[in-house]
């Protein structure tokens, strides 16, 4: 099967200033793909050459398998994006604003479909310059979402809100990933919101693909650094500096903190137990996707 986005080789030049360079990536359908990277590192004028928005200075974008320039429109029909903050008719109702853009597309939309998919049927009959910066966002999905598309790129959508709008786009973002078949390319340069959506990250850094993996497997525990909880932890970090398998410990009252040369607490358990100290439980630490994420680009 096709990818259902390709780059190949995508440049994009400012002058003598690249923003993305030599960039290929390949997104399968139905993949939730999270676009992460520090602020600059062209995550957003990556996804603005994907919608059409700016022309590469070389390479290629196919979608559906077919050249993004050349097919534009007809893409641009089986695609959602919201990729700069959303604008309204503000004098006009929630529904009507669906209504309209729907016109403009001359697409056959179910609007109670869409108004119920983004959570805003108690809204349709708002005024849309009334609404909450979060709920304007919610809007702007539902304009994205409201022909039902097979691609959705979204760049950055919980910018600017406040935590609680942020928790409420991104469980809306989960809903219409489980609920809908849409395949999803979302930017973002916050960790817990890739964990949270994506099952695949690729990670961007000075417009160059620095890594693209499933996100479950950069998020596992290592068993070779573990807390440790214990009664005499002081005492029992000082027995443990002295062992060859222990590279490092460090101890708060009823704690400790081992580094193991190996992954292999069932021996720091049996050293501890067989020394008399009661031990409760051994905690692995968790690898996260931050620490991922700095170890590619340090690389």
């Amino acid at each position: 099967m096709l990818p259902i986005v390709s780059f190949s080789k995508l440049s994009k030049f400012y002058g003598s200033h690249f923003a993305v360079g030599g960039f290929s990536l390949d997104i399968e359908v139905g993949d939730t793909v999270g676009l992460l990277g520090p602020n600059g590192a062209g995550k957003s004028t990556l996804l603005h050459m994907l919608t059409g928005l700016v022309r590469p200075t070389s390479g290629q974008v196919s979608v559906f398998g077919k050249e993004l320039r050349s097919n534009y429109v007809e893409i641009a029909q089986r695609m959602g994006a919201l990729v700069e903050r959303p604008t309204f008719y503000d004098h006009l109702t929630v529904r009507r604003n669906l209504k309209i853009h729907a016109q403009l597309a001359q697409r056959d939309v179910n609007l109670e479909y869409t108004l119920d998919l983004c959570n805003l049927l108690d809204y349709e009959t708002s005024k849309a310059g009334t609404l909450s910066q979060g709920l304007r966002q919610r809007l702007g999905l539902a304009l994205a979402m409201l022909a039902e598309p097979e691609l959705l790129v979204l760049d950055e959508p919980t910018s600017g809100l406040d935590p609680e709008a942020t928790q409420d786009i991104l469980t809306l973002l989960r809903r219409l990933a489980e609920e809908t078949s849409v395949t999803v390319l979302f930017s973002s340069h916050l960790m817990h919101e890739v964990e949270m959506l994506c099952n695949r990250v690729a990670i961007i850094n000075k417009g160059r693909l620095v890594s693209y993996e499933e996100t479950a497997s950069l998020i596992s525990y290592d068993l070779s650094q573990v807390e440790v909880l214990v009664e005499g932890a002081e005492n029992a970090a000082k027995r443990l500096e002295k062992q060859d398998w222990v590279v490092s410990v460090s101890s708060k009252p009823g704690r400790l903190y081992v580094t193991l040369k190996e992954q292999n607490s069932h021996q720091l358990n049996s050293f501890l137990v067989h020394a008399g100290y009661a031990v409760s439980g051994i905690v692995p630490r968790c690898r996260t996707l931050q620490d991922y994420f700095l170890k590619a680009l340090a690389q």
